[in-house]
């Protein structure tokens, strides 16, 4: 409780730090736009390589082998895209939210119905980061489950609200390596105490466990979501220039595959150790802590409770710098702040009430990849190289939109194959010449 307790002020000054040093809204959101490449990089890296990779991806690998990898490695083939045809002019764009780039790639309508998208999806996600962290929290203190959802809600709004970007990104170089050591030292633990031997490990692309069907659906909606990203595009926004956007987003996609690496062989290891049907989730969590030393699996431990807090932090300025800027259209520190404090309450409030509220909120993310990804994507390419007819670009975010919706409703993935499919095809025909509705 102790150490925790360390921890977690440690983060707090870091946003008083920050607090009384910067004060307008560009040092809040974008971090004064002054950051070099391994900055970005890293606190990209750290965003991506959250909670349910880790403890996902070791269970994964444990019952489905190498394949595993394409969990992270999605993202990291999204990011490659991301880094080689959009990270230059996503910074040239000099704007501070996804939503402001619609409004001068496509049109103001896009920004506000890109807006309306991308707060409940990311205040969801951030309900679920809360309830992960306090699992996190309990394992290390042994304090009750409801304080230490409070108490993780409470750090995490409060020094975000604090410092802003600044905080996040200098907080993300400290999580980071935390989950580094405890994934090294889980990886050096396991592979002295398991019984399996990597090189005896068949290396697939797919298999049974992990059909072409289940890869298809990583490449395309996991891997679209880094491609076009609210959360990481922030950290593209806040760097010096667009060379240190390019190159910091591709030095996250050596940083996320060699993650995923490590993460997969101790899945893998894990076999070891486990009996065959072995609950998945227990494998980073209960399987990999038992062969470890006391103080290791406590490093573990804070390793996958940084995890967690560096997407939180992200997710919650993302929600709350989209509603300042692009639906109230303000520029405003303290009213973002007080926003900020607003949706990290309600996601609370959420993560309190139970599973099938967070569900149905969480189904926002499909709505965002089938509804906004290929959209923006199409905009971002032919910025300044050729007119785009608005309307068939907000038609293509509104039917991949609501195909993302049926694919969240009734559970069946074909719907989220045809909502990237329909909005990238209207988002193309966008490009054809149109006397009628052509946007430069």
């Amino acid at each position: 409780m102790y150490i925790l307790s360390l921890y977690f002020v440690f983060f707090i000054g870091m946003g008083i730090y920050e607090y009384c040093k910067r004060k307008d809204f560009e040092e809040f959101a974008v971090a004064g736009r002054r950051c070099g490449a391994t900055v970005t990089g890293v606190s990209i890296t750290a965003s991506c390589v959250g909670a349910s990779a880790t403890i996902g991806m070791t269970g994964l690998a444990f019952s489905s082998g190498t394949p595993a990898f394409w969990w992270l490695g999605s993202g990291a083939v999204g990011l490659l895209v991301l880094s080689t045809f959009l990270a230059a002019k996503t910074r040239r764009s000099g704007v501070y939210t996804l939503p402001d780039m619609a409004e001068k790639f496509i049109s103001p309508s896009a920004r506000r119905l890109m807006a309306l998208i991308i707060i409940p999806a990311w205040a969801s996600i951030l309900a679920a980061q809360y309830i992960a962290a306090a699992k996190a929290a309990t394992a290390l203190s042994g304090m009750d489950y409801s304080v230490a959802l409070i108490c993780c809600a409470a750090v995490i709004t409060t020094y975000t609200m604090l410092g802003g970007q600044n905080s996040i990104l200098k907080s993300d170089f400290v999580q980071y390596f935390l989950v580094i050591v405890g994934l090294a030292l889980a990886l050096y633990y396991t592979g002295h105490a398991s019984s399996v031997s990597l090189m005896n490990i068949k290396l697939e692309f797919v298999n049974d466990a992990f059909p072409l069907s289940k890869w298809t659906y990583f490449m395309v909606i996991v891997g679209g979501s880094y491609v076009v990203c609210p959360m990481l595009f922030g950290r593209l926004f806040s760097t010096r220039g667009e060379k240190q956007a390019q190159n910091g987003a591709f030095f996250a996609v050596i940083c996320i595959t060699l993650s995923a690496i490590g993460i997969v062989c101790i899945g893998l290891y894990a076999r070891g150790l486990a009996p065959s049907g072995t609950d998945a989730d227990s494998i980073l969590t209960q399987v990999v802590p038992a062969t470890m030393p006391a103080w290791a699996g406590t490093a573990l431990l804070f390793a996958l409770l940084s995890a967690i807090i560096s997407s939180a932090d992200s997710c919650l300025i993302t929600a709350a710098t989209v509603l300042e800027h692009d639906l109230i259209g303000g520029s405003n520190t303290g009213r973002c702040r007080l926003l900020m404090f607003v949706i990290g309450l309600g996601a609370l409030g959420v993560a309190k009430s139970g599973g099938s509220i967070l569900s149905l909120l969480l189904a926002a993310n499909d709505i965002y990849v089938c509804g906004v990804v290929a959209p923006m994507f199409v905009a971002i390419l032919a910025w300044n190289k050729r007119p785009i007819n608005s309307l068939l670009m907000l038609l293509g975010i509104i039917a991949g939109g609501s195909l993302g919706i049926m694919a969240a409703w009734t559970g069946f993935k074909i719907y989220s194959f045809m909502g990237v499919g329909l909005s990238l095809t209207l988002s193309i025909a966008a490009l054809l010449p149109s006397r009628s509705f052509a946007k430069s």
